[in-house]
């Protein structure tokens, strides 16, 4: 594979307080939008048109990585996996390679040089902890397998899931984090080394059905890794600690076990009711209509998608405001996701500022076509 397929990219530093979010926006015939927002604490939300585009086929979102972004899609009749750079549009399509199992978890790793790897979790091995990796790396044009053999046992690996209602994967420093079944696997990329931590909200008899009214996500902030999730009390944010971190603040709980510090706890019913306009009646709510999408340490900021609306509210003032409308039809609110990206903008690139206005309203009228 030629290296021009992953080109590096001209990057600014990143602005601590503000975000990128992308909405994909997906119409009942199978077509899509990709819409890229920067939302800045004083200046509002703009909208990237730049790299904002669209598709005439079916596509399915998996991960954003430095600006990256691998999709599932298909190849006529075959289904296939796309990364795409949206500051060219260059589109790589993934070879297949054989899979005895099925796939249960798909991550990207991309530090923003030359080259990329794709991760493939695949269910249903004949190794003793039953996990298996499948990796792509850009750099050879070829698949390679691994068995992480430093875990002593792997969760339980479901074997079917909405993908809607699924956490998108995160890679921060140097790893590939999924939640499985209660748990985080944390995969390095660099040294083929895994890990295994129970999660926060882990109880016994955890399923992705028992999971359905909940919404979660894992972020990057300030170079610490976050685990954001709704339930029936509430919305809470998690710190995944480093083991130095680890014996600062908890000496006495096994590191290995529980590696979390509590961060952020908002229940219902004291949020509900000082933003009415957001929730509507209290007596109709349900947590599923809560979805955390990214938390900004240094701002105080958790953005938060709920039906129709994606909002941003403020730990230090209490206050809630709306980025961005979208339309959907019924009850879909899940017909649009939105994703925390850490695309960095090149001073050339052309944003359209809302001029002061706090908000956008997907889907947009006009914008690129590009065929994957």
């Amino acid at each position: 594979m030629e290296t021009e397929n992953c080109e590096t990219f001209g990057t600014t530093s990143l602005d601590t307080t503000s975000v990128g979010i992308v909405g994909h926006y997906k119409f009942e015939n199978g077509s899509s939008q990709f819409a890229f927002m920067k939302v800045e604490n004083e200046r509002g939300v703009s909208l990237d048109h730049s790299l904002s585009f669209s598709t005439e086929n079916f596509v399915q979102t998996l991960a954003f990585c430095n600006s990256l972004i691998l999709m599932s899609g298909f190849s006529g009749d075959k289904s296939c996996y796309h990364v795409l750079n949206p500051f060219t549009k260059h589109n790589v399509m993934i070879p297949q390679t054989s899979i005895q199992g099925g796939v249960v978890r798909v991550g990207l790793a991309y530090d923003g040089d030359q080259f990329f790897d794709v991760v493939l979790v695949e269910a249903g091995s004949s190794n003793s902890n039953g996990l298996k990796l499948h990796v792509f790396s850009s750099e050879t044009g070829q698949w390679r397998c691994h068995y992480p053999i430093n875990l002593a046992a792997a969760p339980s690996l479901p074997e079917h899931e909405f993908q809607e209602l699924g956490t998108p994967p995160l890679y921060a420093n140097g790893a590939i984090h999924w939640e499985i079944d209660g748990y985080l696997l944390v995969y390095q990329v660099q040294g083929s080394q895994c890990a295994l931590y129970e999660l926060p909200n882990y109880f016994e008899g955890w399923s992705w059905q028992s999971t359905l009214p909940y919404r979660r996500c894992l972020c990057e902030s300030g170079g610490k890794v976050y685990y954001c999730y709704s339930d029936f009390d509430g919305f809470h944010i998690w710190n995944l600690l480093n083991e130095q971190d680890h014996l600062e603040f908890f000496n006495y709980y096994d590191y290995k076990r529980f590696p979390w510090k509590l961060v952020h706890s908002v229940m219902h019913e004291v949020l509900m009711p000082k933003n009415q306009n957001f929730f509507g009646s209290f007596f109709d709510w349900e947590p599923y209509k809560v979805a955390p999408i990214a938390y900004i340490e240094e701002a105080q900021i958790i953005y938060l998608q709920l039906p129709g609306t994606v909002v941003a509210y403020n730990f230090d003032t209490g206050t809630m405001e709306s980025i961005c409308n979208y339309s959907y039809p019924g009850l879909n609110f899940s017909c649009c996701s939105f994703f925390s990206s850490t695309t960095t903008l090149p001073h050339n690139a052309q944003r359209d500022n809302t001029d002061g206005e706090l908000e956008l309203n997907l889907p947009i009228a006009e914008m690129e076509k590009l065929t994957l």
